[in-house]
Formats: structure tokens, sequence, C-alpha cells
């Protein structure tokens, strides 16, 4: 995946583009950059400049290399990794620019869905059917939503008024519109939120919306905000781990007694329990997500080194690790 200069491409890319400022965000990659602008180097080379470990090394390159970032070219034995030379004709202004009215293939994508959506369930200016899945039902509301002025207040009837000519079962309609958070109700008088998230409404739907949630792999981290201590891990799925370690600390019964104690003595203000890391997944035969969680892992191992007074793990050269 690379960033293309052509004009024609530049509307296109904007993912692209955050992929590689993402990538550039990292004090090991700026320093790994400025080592090929002086020339291409091989892997070893950089670890040996770096005083990096070679893993290290090997993970931060396939990251600026999905980026679109470097290239690289075999060499004899060696991989030689160089930076893109278009790339760097690039001015700030250049990279950042994009024209007005260019749609993203995904924004594009979503608007052909929405317009289907549309036509299949409103037929001769009338809804002639709530859908049942959440994503379809939630378009089909924004259509009943654009009939209201942002910011203006509407008394009930009057909201009766404007959804009756799309669909005569007004109650239903008014009722989603302000349980899945589209509007607010005080008294008789309805308001349209402006807002890009909003609650989804009732509980079977937010179990459903987590079931079809895709799994995301990565790093995480629970931090002593009081002493700066952390405990880090990884998971293949990373909805479980932070609940998990938040529900222990709570009853008294995480199997770390360190962090325990001081749960017990500072209060549960004083942790913040986040994500650090998810790991970018590859359709590629050859993408291995266990060995690409370990190289994650060890690099956030060297950067973070939660031993000790400056963590919670316990040593990871012992062979503990850190996976949940």
């Amino acid at each position: 995946m690379g960033i293309e200069t052509d004009k024609k491409r530049r509307g296109t890319d904007l993912e692209e583009r955050v992929n590689a400022l993402k990538a550039l965000a990292d004090k090991s990659r700026i320093l790994m950059v400025n080592a090929l602008l002086e020339k291409p180097h091989c892997a070893e080379e950089l670890a040996e400049r770096l005083r990096l470990a070679p893993s290290t090394i090997s993970f931060h390159l396939r990251r600026l290399e999905e980026a679109g970032l470097v290239t690289k070219s075999k060499a004899q034995y060696y991989v030689v990794y160089e930076l893109r030379a278009d790339l760097l004709r690039m001015s700030l202004k250049d990279f950042v620019t994009m024209p007005p009215g260019d749609d993203s293939p995904e924004e594009k994508r979503m608007r052909r869905y929405r317009e289907k959506v549309v036509r299949t369930f409103f037929r001769n200016g009338g809804l002639v059917q709530i859908p049942k899945q959440w994503r379809k039902r939630t378009i089909i509301l924004e259509e009943f939503l654009v009939n209201f002025d942002s910011g203006k207040e509407y008394a009930e009837h009057e909201v009766n008024e404007r959804i009756a000519p799309l669909f005569p079962d007004y109650c239903t309609i008014r009722r989603m519109l302000v349980d899945q958070g589209y509007m607010t109700r005080k008294g008789e008088k309805y308001r349209r939120i402006e807002s890009e998230v909003r609650p989804v409404g009732t509980r079977s739907e937010i179990k459903k919306q987590y079931k079809e949630a895709p799994r995301e792999a990565g790093i995480f981290q629970v931090k002593n905000t009081v002493n700066g201590k952390v405990l880090l891990g990884s998971s293949k799925n990373l909805h479980g781990p932070l609940n998990k370690h938040r529900f222990l600390l709570s009853i008294g019964r995480h199997w770390n007694r360190k962090m325990q104690e001081d749960w017990d003595r500072l209060g549960p203000d004083a942790f913040v329990f986040e994500v650090l890391e998810v790991l970018k997944l590859k359709d590629d035969p050859i993408f291995n997500l266990e060995d690409e969680l370990s190289l994650l892992e060890q690099s956030w191992i060297e950067r973070v080194q939660p031993f000790g007074e400056s963590g919670y793990n316990k040593d990871y050269k012992k062979g503990t690790g850190i996976r949940e």
C-alpha cells in the first residue's frame, strides 16, 4: 500500500495518508527514517546503528512498509530498505490537501449501501416495513430525522405530523428516535440531537452489536497514575482482558498481589485501563497472528519495561510473558 502522488489519486487515499502519519508517530521510526535519508540500509545495519534489537527493527520496518513509506529489495543475502523517492518530493501541503467533493472508496460504498436500503424499505413515498437489522434501521430512522431542524423544539403533535406521511405508526417511530438517541424528550417537547455517536437503544441491540463486532488483537495496559507502574498485556481479543482485570481488582481477587494492594490503598480512580495498540490484520496467506502479536508484544516490552519499580509484570526473560 503506497501513497500515490498523482493528482487524480489524491482524493481517494485518505486512509493511506493517515496510516503514513501514524507510522511516523514513533521515535524509533523517525530515527530509522533519518538513517534511510542518508542511504538504503539492511535491518542488521539499522539495528547496530540505532542500538535496537533486530526483532524491534524488523517490527518497525514492517510498519513503515505497510504505510508505503519504504520499499525493499534483495541484494545478495540481505534485504535492503530505502525510502520512497516520490514521497520525499511531496511537501506537507501536497500530503494533506484533498480535492473537494472527492469521496473515498469507503464513503462511496457506504453511500451505495444506504441508497439500496432506502430503495428497499421506502416505496411510493412511504416506509413499507421497519427493518429488523440494527444497521438498516438506523439508516431508516435518519430518513425521518431530515424532517426536523437542528436546535428547534417540537411539540408531540408536530413530531407526529412529520412522521405520519411516511409511516402510519408514528408512535413507534417517535419512540425509536428517542430510544436510539436521535431526539431528546422533555415532557411534550422533542429536540433533534446533533451527534456522531448515539446510544443504541435496547439491551438486545447492544448485545447483538457486541457479538457482531470484530475481535481485535493487540496490546493493552492497566496503569497506576500515582506511581506510574503499569501492567502490560497482549491478547488476541481485546474485548475481554481489561474488563477482567477491572473486575478482579474490584472484588479483591486479582492474581497480581502488588497491584491489588495499590488498588486497595489508592482506590479505583488511581488506575486507567486502556488499549495501547491494535494489531493490523492482513489478508495474506503467510500472515500469522501469533507471530505478529509476539513481535508487537516484544516491541512494547522493550519500550515500556514493565518490571520491578516500573511495572507489575514479572520478568519477561524468565518466560512468564504478558499474553492473556
